[in-house]
């Protein structure tokens, strides 16, 4: 595999709330880890990595279901027509994690957290127009998948410690070893970690081509782990 970097992007609802941000490298090494705030920021990071960067891996919808448009997600007061016609609320891609039993986030016309899902689309023109390549990813799914044993919330501290051993003991080589990060760095790192695995060939891809796909670490017995090639 060539040299490059892997991007993992956690958007918060708003330009006022952190998000996160990773840069990895192919050998698994946290180059940066941080939080932005404006998309200016990440594009300021990336700067020095320009034809280096194999991907940007984003935790959040970019797209809405086929049947509905941008306007129904919309933070202004609008009333549009579309409704979907399928048996089940959101993206094809998100019934196929809750079928593999990973809840998730669905993107329905009635999503508490129309704010986000918009901030998530415009994120995804904005990465695009700055030239990378774009894959959606859930971090939550990663973990399960790479730490099944792993049970806790993000939230507590003592959790987000034994999830920072177990990706060290992974092959993740965190900048300070002894900071404990913010769930926003630790869902980037994750996110970077399904791009480097989808590079590797060791992912699934979820979804169809109307509702877009959504890229997870695939299963694997022995259990994945980085391959340093």
């Amino acid at each position: 595999m060539s040299e490059g970097f892997y991007i993992g992007l956690d958007p918060s609802a708003s330009s006022s709330k952190p998000s996160g941000i990773c840069v990895l490298n192919r050998k698994g090494v946290i180059v940066l880890v941080g939080k932005w705030f404006e998309f200016s920021e990440i594009t300021e990071k990336l700067n020095s990595l320009i034809g280096n960067v194999k991907v940007v891996a984003i935790d959040g919808p970019l797209q809405p279901p086929h049947e509905l448009d941008r306007c129904c997600f919309s933070s202004k007061s609008i009333i549009c027509e579309h409704q979907q016609t399928t048996p089940y609320k959101g993206r094809y891609c998100e019934q196929l994690l809750l079928r593999k039993g990973y809840r998730c986030f669905v993107t329905s016309k009635n999503s508490f957290a129309k704010k986000w899902v918009e901030r998530c689309f415009i994120l995804n023109d904005f990465i695009k127009d700055s030239g990378f390549r774009i894959i959606e990813v859930f971090p939550y799914a990663t973990r399960k998948i790479l730490f099944p044993d792993l049970e806790g919330k993000k939230q507590y501290t003592s959790f987000r410690i034994r999830l920072q051993s177990r990706l060290n003991h992974f092959g993740i080589n965190f900048p300070i070893h002894h900071k404990i990060y913010t769930h926003d760095e630790l869902d980037s790192i994750l996110a970077s970690i399904t791009g480097l695995l989808d590079a590797q060939g060791k992912s699934e891809i979820l979804g169809d081509d109307l509702d877009g796909y959504i890229v997870i670490p695939r299963l694997s017995k022995p259990p994945i782990s980085l391959s340093h090639i």
